[in-house]
């Protein structure tokens, strides 16, 4: 579990350079007017795309996790039902695009949306065999590889296109042609498989995959809301476009740990399909303690050096970012561990319990926000998503600690933060140039690890743990982990 952990989190931060680069590239090369086409058109088309590609692929990643003897039929129950889901989205996005056009205030978007809704069936066939069929069948080697590949495909089709001639148009169709590329080959890797003509309910499959795609939405909206408040209360642009900013660079934590969500989920309804209490719950200890172990310092460090940051990324125009970016951090930091401990949860069986922990979270957000925006500004929303991810993360432990009987070792949580706290006020006290700072961060991570070592919380049972993690020769093995 541990190396598929590093397989999905390295993939995940190849998707991150990449959406970088091409968001830069793009804004750079179409100028101001038609990359905020591209910017706007292409946020609908990932709002849309999370209706299919959320629930349904965890629900054929645990039920495939928990019998890969039932694989052929669990393929065939989600065919039909993504079949069926995605000619309904996309019909209804697509047939609705002057709708939503002019909703928007804008007809001329018209043609690059109903361009985009051309990616909508293609990612939901990719994530069902991605994030499904590999990532219950455990091959996590080949869903990083076929991420990865997805990932620079669209690097390539995106420029490609843009270069040529097509604007706008062409970047956003570049995602579909990227989808395509990763489609075929996690198609590919999902043989060999079981030929076994059992059916498998469809109606189950649905069972899990309402709520999860509801959980999918209401974490969306965590992420977003507040800076839809930034704007919706009296946000000039300058303050959206420096919350933007702060808010790009803080959920960089969440989506690198998303591999760890990944990996969990199938190998908890493993265990839990097999009464294996034990093997659980070390699947958690372990987890949240190396989950933490890295986590918690790249907060912090990222918190002490918001300002220059956010200088070094975005230039000095964009200083003023700084301020909420240091707490903005926190309240995704807290997110990416409520995400985890959920999809936990849902791995066990219960997809509507992680739901009913999300919806009020939600409207807690909004309350939030309503109410310390137009006092407190950037800071306040920042404080608004800090405090719902704050509270999030407790009512999700309480749960774990309760259903599972155990999180993680507290004496563990201690020597972690305590060294963390060391790096931190270091981290605060520097004043030396943005440019410095990817020395810097290098500096008081192998701080960190030599204070890990020295209070005897990094162990030579982590380093072997490590080392077998890292062997990249068996990274197109057969075989991704020992079950």
């Amino acid at each position: 579990m541990g190396r598929g952990t590093l397989y999905l989190m390295v993939a995940n931060g190849v998707f991150l350079g990449v959406g970088y680069i091409i968001h830069f590239g793009v804004g750079r090369y179409l100028g101001p007017a038609e990359y905020g086409i591209f910017g706007v058109v292409v946020a609908l088309m990932h709002t849309v795309n999370i209706v299919l590609t959320s629930g349904f692929p965890q629900g054929t990643s645990k039920y495939i996790a928990e019998d890969s003897d039932r694989t052929s039929g669990i393929i065939r129950a989600s065919h039909r039902i993504q079949i069926v889901s995605s000619i309904v989205v996309f019909s209804l996005y697509f047939g609705l695009a002057e709708v939503i056009a002019t909703f928007l205030n804008d007809t001329s978007l018209t043609p690059y949306i109903r361009v985009s809704a051309l990616a909508i069936p293609v990612y939901a066939f990719y994530q069902i065999y991605n994030d499904g069929y590999l990532n219950g069948l455990r091959r996590f080697s080949k869903q990083a590889l076929a991420f990865m590949a997805t990932s620079i495909a669209k690097l390539v089709a995106v420029f490609t296109l843009v270069f040529v001639g097509f604007g706008a148009k062409g970047a956003i169709g570049g995602y579909a042609l990227a989808a395509l590329v990763g489609l075929a080959l996690a198609w590919r890797f999902s043989y060999p498989r079981n030929r076994s003509k059992t059916n498998f309910e469809w109606q189950k499959l649905l069972r899990f995959a309402a709520p999860g795609t509801l959980f999918a939405v209401a974490v969306y909206l965590i992420m977003s809301i507040d800076l839809l408040a930034v704007k919706a209360l009296g946000g000039g642009e300058a303050e959206v476009g420096y919350y933007a900013s702060a808010t790009t660079l803080a959920k960089l934590p969440f989506y690198l740990f998303l591999g760890l969500a990944m990996t969990l989920l199938p190998s908890i309804s493993r265990s839990t399909s097999t009464n294996d209490v034990e093997l659980t719950k070390s699947y958690i200890r372990q987890s949240m303690r190396y989950m933490l172990m890295l986590l918690i310092p790249m907060v912090l460090v990222v918190s002490g050096t918001s300002a220059n940051l956010i200088t070094l990324v975005y230039s000095s125009r964009y200083v003023e970012a700084g301020s909420p970016l240091s707490i903005l951090v926190f309240g995704l930091g807290l997110l990416s561990v409520f995400y985890v401990l959920a999809n936990i949860v849902m791995g066990s069986g219960k997809p509507t319990v992680a739901l009913g922990l999300a919806v009020p979270l939600v409207g807690l957000d909004i309350l939030l926000n309503v109410l310390m925006v137009p006092r407190y500004g950037l800071t306040g929303a920042a404080w608004a998503t800090t405090i719902t991810g704050f509270l999030g993360v407790c009512a999700a432990s309480v749960y774990t600690l309760w259903r599972f009987k155990t999180l993680v070792n507290l004496k563990s949580l201690g020597r972690i933060c305590l060294a963390s706290a060391v790096i931190y006020i270091i981290a605060l006290q520097l004043s030396l140039l943005a440019a410095w700072l990817p020395l810097i961060y290098i500096g008081l991570m192998t701080l960190y690890g030599g204070l890990l070592w020295l209070i005897r919380e990094l162990k030579s049972e982590d380093l072997a743990t490590f080392k077998r993690i890292m062997p990249l020769e068996r990274f197109m093995g057969r075989d991704d982990i020992t079950p």
